[in-house]
């Protein structure tokens, strides 16, 4: 697309959206913590495997814009009007899937056939933490239970999903796996006020690829996914917890089609091992999400006993995915 015409359908796109609103409208999302608590913890308890998870905004933006080129007609009004996506590549979201989403090598080849996994995984979702209106596209509004995007973590209510983990064996795919050990080994009862957040259950820990930035030594993010997929089912356990960026989405949904449980709960899985970051010690995030959350609530969460990740476990080039948020 040449630069000229570029920038102006998406700027005529901007202020049609600003002047008329969107066109897509938000999934009805369960909003009551106690609710969409006791909703996960349920799922857990069945025998059925399931796949509860999230979207990252850059991931679910990618495969808006594959959406676009490949399954919507062309038409420029159908764009400006907000009726299709974006109909040729982005070029800031497609640098976005590596620097922030560890996607590579870059081409586009590889971006439908990431655009493909993502429709097809979306299929596996029983339970999917809300908040992008892009949603509507990917997954059965009708079949889909879904709740509001931080309730998936288990910190806002006296019942906690996380008490279904008790004497389970429970996988943990994460980048910051030492760390992870470490504090539930020596700190578990001393994270949280509340015992239920985390209770006492057979902890394993995989190390998850860290490819932010294109940086990895594999020749492909597939490959990467592929050797995680394979991992993963050499573990032996009941339920795996997931954050691993780009890879947690697909690899939630490779769990379920194992038989297995998985909640891909993206970087909030950190907290629930006392892992502080620099998104959360922001006395303000989370505040225009849900009405209950005010100023310092994520900080009033932590304790003398949270800790930093290890410095083994913060990339060379950290400081561009998000401000180094998670660090």
């Amino acid at each position: 697309m040449n630069y000229l015409i570029d920038k102006i359908l998406r700027g005529t796109h901007r202020l049609y959206v600003d002047h008329y609103g969107q066109y897509l409208k938000p999934l009805d999302r369960i909003s009551d913590p106690d609710e969409a608590s006791d909703i996960i913890y349920q799922q857990l308890e069945s025998d059925a495997p399931c796949m509860i998870a999230r979207y990252g905004s850059v991931e679910i933006l990618c495969v808006n814009n594959y959406l676009g080129i490949k399954k919507y007609e062309h038409n420029i009004w159908k764009y400006i009007t907000d009726k299709s996506p974006q109909f040729w590549w982005n070029n800031v979201g497609i640098q976005n899937m590596q620097n922030n989403a560890g996607f590579f090598p870059l081409t586009e080849q590889n971006l439908e056939r990431f655009g493909e996994l993502m429709i097809e995984d979306s299929k596996q979702v029983d339970i999917l933490g809300s908040w992008r209106l892009e949603e509507r596209r990917l997954v059965d509004a009708n079949t889909v239970k879904a709740v509001q995007l931080l309730l998936l973590e288990p910190f806002h209510t006296k019942t906690p999903w996380t008490r279904a983990l008790k004497e389970k064996k429970v996988l943990v795919v994460h980048p910051f796996a030492k760390t992870i050990q470490q504090q539930y080994k020596q700190r578990r009862t001393l994270l949280f006020k509340n015992p239920d957040i985390l209770p006492k259950f057979q902890l394993g820990t995989f190390q998850a690829v860290q490819s932010i930035g294109g940086q990895s030594f594999f020749n492909t993010w597939f490959d990467a996914l592929q050797y995680m997929k394979d991992e993963i089912d050499k573990q032996d356990y009941d339920i795996a917890l997931i954050g691993c960026g780009a890879y947690g989405f697909p690899l939630a949904a490779h769990i379920k089609r194992s038989g297995k449980k998985a909640i891909h709960l993206g970087g909030a899985l950190q907290l629930l091992f006392g892992i502080k970051g620099k998104r959360w010690t922001n006395p303000t995030y989370g505040m225009k999400s849900l009405p209950f959350i005010t100023e310092n609530y994520y900080n009033n969460l932590m304790n003398e006993f949270w800790t930093s990740p290890a410095k083994t476990e913060k990339p060379l080039n950290a400081n561009n995915v998000e401000g180094a948020c998670y660090w």
